[in-house]
């Protein structure tokens, strides 16, 4: 081919290649323009949850409980500092640590290692001022429990969960409750997440004015608890003091208004600290007077006793041969701790003689004990629905059917049942509340940020138990118990009349029941003509020489009822001198 053929020939072909690209260039800018410019934003945007605030959990005066705390981390992105050597003096001069420890956790091949974390205002403003490339602050919450081990297994704990957004690849951290009442009240507490999407440069940091789309997160409400904290500190304390004197196995401690059914304290031991996530154990982590049911030994004889009175078997003044402390009945012995002879319904209350109440129940009958025992609130859950207490057990109570020959003097002295203290509580919080047996209420309200109620959890009447006067005579019994002739002598509150009962149980163990292993309970309310508060204690397996209920349990009664009178602003003394006029 001869050169001028040849520069033809290149000519044509450069034409037409220009005119390809042409025609491309046309094509990519007037008609799939928009499909492209859609492909590049994907390439740089990034869609992102926005966690809500989690609320606050407050006690019933306003005091916080458990709140998410903003905390700033500093995540080190050892690729970048690598190519910028010329940051790390400035980041560790912000930072207040050293160049070469900074260095030492610059690892290229793991980028955004978290190097500070809840970082002050102050360091913050200088981090973002620097502008410095190889570091990302992030924002989030960490859950604080004010109080540490105080209501721990009433509040329970929170876990992180991420969440991707809904339009890119970048999760969002969230607190989700676990325990206690961030689970059970999780979902007005956590609020609802928001999501925004962004574009980001090259280096993968947010261009600033130019969001796609920011829908804002809703901040969870508020929950108040009917949990005051100064009583809770209270119990805590006795709590503390019982595990010292007698190291027993566990503790569980109620205190509530009997006339509302408003828990005002509840605690356990062993305990845990929510702001020590790292130190939980397993069995520290149960809200024992819900979760754990046991035997509950002379605590329970309220049932029969309500029983006999309200179906017109007996008052108090009826009369029963304990056959001086030994019975054999249905081929087994039944025992009382010293040999009774002739007691009225009365001293047999007082005394808490196990012959005498089994005589009153083979009065009332299998049936009647057993509606009775259901009317108090045994073999169910307290509380259904809103509100709950996670983790309740029902205890046990079995149908009739499956009741034995002796199941009819063995369970009304509290045997061949198993309760919750909280179910005891409530019974015993029937009686002082004449005859009505209420819903227990450990949440109080909703409320969102400005304070506006959201949700208001009211007083519950679940049934009427007893008839208001029999109730007012079971009074009468229990206050005889609080006597220097009764078992609870210990249990005497300087100015007040107490109303209440002993516990002392034999454990089951190996099959057969423990002479050396007990649970020790007293429960309790005050004054006894109008009670404000109830306080129930149960002690599992006091060490030591000292196990019956009168002497573990009631003098930690009474100690905690001193304390909670004056919290209340009670007037001591007003009920007994009310009484010696009549």
């Amino acid at each position: 081919m001869n050169p001028r053929n040849r520069v033809i020939t290149v000519t044509v072909l450069l034409a037409a290649a220009f005119t390809g690209i042409s025609i491309r260039l046309v094509w990519i800018q007037m008609v799939k323009q928009d499909e492209y410019r859609e492909e590049a934003i994907k390439m740089h945007t990034c869609g992102e949850a926005v966690p809500a605030q989690r609320g606050s959990i407050l006690d019933v005066s306003g005091r916080v409980l458990a709140q998410s705390m903003p905390l700033i981390e500093v995540r080190l992105d050892g690729k970048v500092l690598t190519e910028r050597p010329q940051e790390l003096p400035v980041l560790a001069e912000i930072l207040g640590v050293s160049a070469e420890w900074l260095k030492g956790q610059a690892d290229p091949e793991n980028r955004y290692q978290k190097i500070a974390e809840g970082v002050g205002a102050e360091v913050e403003g200088k981090l973002r001022a620097s502008r410095l490339r190889s570091i990302r602050l992030e924002r989030k919450t960490t859950r604080n429990y004010p109080n540490g081990t105080e209501t721990a297994q009433i509040l329970g704990y929170v876990n992180l969960r991420e969440q991707a957004g809904a339009a890119g690849d970048r999760p969002a951290v969230f607190e989700i409750g676990e325990a206690g009442v961030e689970k059970s009240m999780d979902r007005y507490l956590r609020g609802v997440a928001g999501e925004r999407r962004i574009i980001r440069d090259a280096a993968r940091r947010e261009i600033p004015y130019f969001r796609l789309s920011d829908r804002p997160a809703r901040d969870g409400y508020h929950v108040v608890l009917t949990v005051d904290q100064s009583i809770q500190h209270i119990v805590e304390k006795e709590a503390d003091a019982l595990m010292e004197q007698f190291h027993p196995e566990d503790i569980h401690i109620v205190v509530m208004r009997p006339a509302t059914g408003e828990i005002l304290a509840m605690a356990s031991r062993p305990t845990f600290d929510p702001n020590q996530r790292q130190t939980f154990a397993s069995e520290a982590l149960k809200n024992r007077p819900i979760a754990d049911t046991y035997e509950p030994g002379s605590t329970f004889k309220i049932v029969t006793l309500a029983a006999g009175m309200n179906e017109g078997a007996a008052d108090l003044e009826s009369t029963y041969f304990c056959e001086d402390g030994q019975m054999f009945y249905a081929g087994h012995w039944l025992k009382d701790h010293e040999p009774y002879g002739l007691l009225t319904l009365r001293q047999v209350v007082a005394k808490s003689s196990n012959i005498g109440m089994a005589k009153l129940a083979m009065q009332v009958g299998e049936e009647k004990i057993f509606h009775y025992a259901r009317l108090f609130g045994f073999g169910e859950r307290s509380q259904k629905g809103e509100g709950g207490l996670p983790g309740e057990e029902k205890g046990l109570l079995r149908d009739l059917k499956k009741w034995n020959k002796i199941s009819i003097t063995r369970i009304p002295m509290g045997y061949e049942v198993a309760v919750t203290n909280l179910q005891m509580a409530l019974a015993y919080g029937a009686i002082a509340n004449g005859g009505k047996r209420m819903e227990p209420r450990l949440i109080k309200a909703v409320v969102d940020r400005d304070n506006r109620v959201v949700m208001q959890f009211i007083p519950k009447v679940v049934c009427q138990v007893v008839r208001s006067e029999t109730a007012n005579k079971v009074i009468d019994a229990l206050r005889g118990v609080v006597s220097d002739t009764g078992t609870a002598e210990n249990a005497a509150v300087p100015g007040f009349e107490v109303a209440g009962k002993t516990g002392t149980a034999q454990k089951w163990l190996n099959g057969v029941y423990s002479k050396e292993k007990y649970r020790s309970s007293f429960i309790g309310f005050l004054p006894a003509d109008h009670p404000e508060f109830l306080v129930s204690i149960m002690v599992d397996e006091p060490k030591g020489k000292l196990y019956y209920g009168g002497q573990v349990a009631a003098p930690a009664f009474k100690n905690i009822a001193i304390h909670v009178a004056e919290q209340l602003n009670l007037n001591r003394g007003a009920v007994v001198a009310t009484r010696e006029k009549l």
